[in-house]
């Protein structure tokens, strides 16, 4: 039996054909790790999978929940329509002492997932979670630094390693200053970026840069210049302008 999870912070009315897709995958890998001769007996049969969806938006969840229901007038075929039906389950419902009543790996992440704010990663908010996290097994422990890495910030290769011993081997405390560090880090990329993106936002609304500009915009890391390329894109009526402002054409 497989349990398959799927996090969401928001509605996606195409969930069921997700799930379809991530479970024929699933099934399709199975099947074809079997051993031949068994697949071809009568009695073979495929693993069931309960597909779950962990939803932690504020808004209620209205995207379907059932698979035929994506389907065009899938009244008219009745029972030959494949179905299923996914179980949803709100986070943001859920008590801490819900949660905290065991030591899953589902069960951390959904108390990290909690953490909607920086303030929340605090050293003092964080250490219970870093304890149990200990607490859990070691390919536990990796699944969870996957997740960290995906939803919460981006790790790099050495950043991985180097936070995973540190969880393992680490005092409490710096480990709960890790974890502001990486947050507080991830902050001040994610205005970055979101900048950069804004300033090639507004310079299409003017004309067309150039795929050396975009590169050029994308990979500025320093904040108050993109903050001033931001304010003289917001003013310019032309590309050439708005270079001319930045200092990339001389007047």
């Amino acid at each position: 039996m497989f349990f398959l999870f799927e996090f969401q912070s928001y509605n996606d009315f195409t969930m069921p054909f997700r799930l379809l897709v991530y479970m024929t995958a699933i099934w399709l890998d199975y099947f074809k790790n079997s051993d031949k001769n068994k697949r071809k007996q009568k009695g073979y049969r495929l693993p069931a999978i309960m597909p779950i969806v962990l939803h932690n938006g504020e808004r209620s969840w209205t995207a379907s929940h059932r698979f035929r229901e994506m389907i065009r007038q899938e009244d008219l075929f009745g029972k030959y329509v494949v179905d299923f039906e996914y179980v949803l389950v709100s986070v943001k419902r859920l008590t801490a002492s819900q949660i905290k009543s065991s030591n899953t790996l589902v069960d951390n992440i959904l108390l990290a997932d909690k953490k909607n704010t920086r303030k929340a990663w605090n050293s003092t908010n964080s250490i219970e979670l870093v304890r149990r996290i200990r607490a859990m097994e070691k390919n536990d422990l990796n699944e969870w630094i996957t997740w960290f890495s995906k939803v919460v910030r981006e790790l790099g290769e050495e950043e991985r390693k180097e936070f995973i011993q540190q969880l393992r081997e680490g005092d409490e405390k710096n480990v709960c200053s890790s974890f502001e560090r990486i947050i507080k880090k991830e902050r001040v990329e994610g205005e970055v970026k979101g900048t950069a993106k804004c300033v090639i936002e507004l310079l299409e609304y003017i004309g067309e840069p150039s795929e050396t500009l975009r590169k050029m915009i994308i990979s500025q890391t320093d904040i108050e210049k993109l903050r001033v390329w931001h304010r003289a894109a917001a003013r310019a009526k032309t590309i050439e302008e708005f270079e001319q402002a930045i200092g990339l054409v001389q007047t």
